[in-house]
């Protein structure tokens, strides 16, 4: 299935802030991406996943600072370019190369999260 490209997304002002404030202080942080901005409609139901990719520092760090965790966000964080573990809440870890995920272009990523073997691919868009 095609995958359509899209201009890139525009977080809400503190959610953008956070982010920024997030990659002020841990340099490592690269690529942040929004997960699921199409199918389950982040900017409606006041909920963002994120995925940052980064390291086991940068991770560890977030999960010890509950100042840095908000009830708003979710965040992932890849921390060797496929190991991804969620910086809290609900324990959640996983490959990316398991969800195929795949760089479309600058803004567009597309990924499987439903069981394997499925075709059906979400956009995640690259937000900084």
């Amino acid at each position: 299935m095609p995958l359509i490209t899209s201009k890139p997304v525009q977080l809400p002002e503190d959610i953008g802030m956070y982010v920024d404030a997030l990659r002020k202080e841990f340099s490592a942080i690269g690529d942040v991406w929004l997960l699921n901005a199409d199918s389950s409609g982040s900017e409606t139901r006041g909920r963002w996943d994120l995925l940052a990719f980064a390291d086991r520092k940068v991770l560890d760090a977030i999960r010890s600072n509950p100042s840095l965790q908000r009830d708003d966000v979710k965040m992932l964080v890849a921390v060797d370019g496929d190991r991804f573990e969620a910086a809290w809440g609900a324990a959640e870890s996983g490959r990316l190369s398991d969800l195929g995920w795949r760089v479309e272009d600058l803004h567009n990523a597309s990924y499987s999260p439903s069981a394997a073997g499925t075709d059906e691919r979400v956009t995640a868009h690259r937000v900084r």
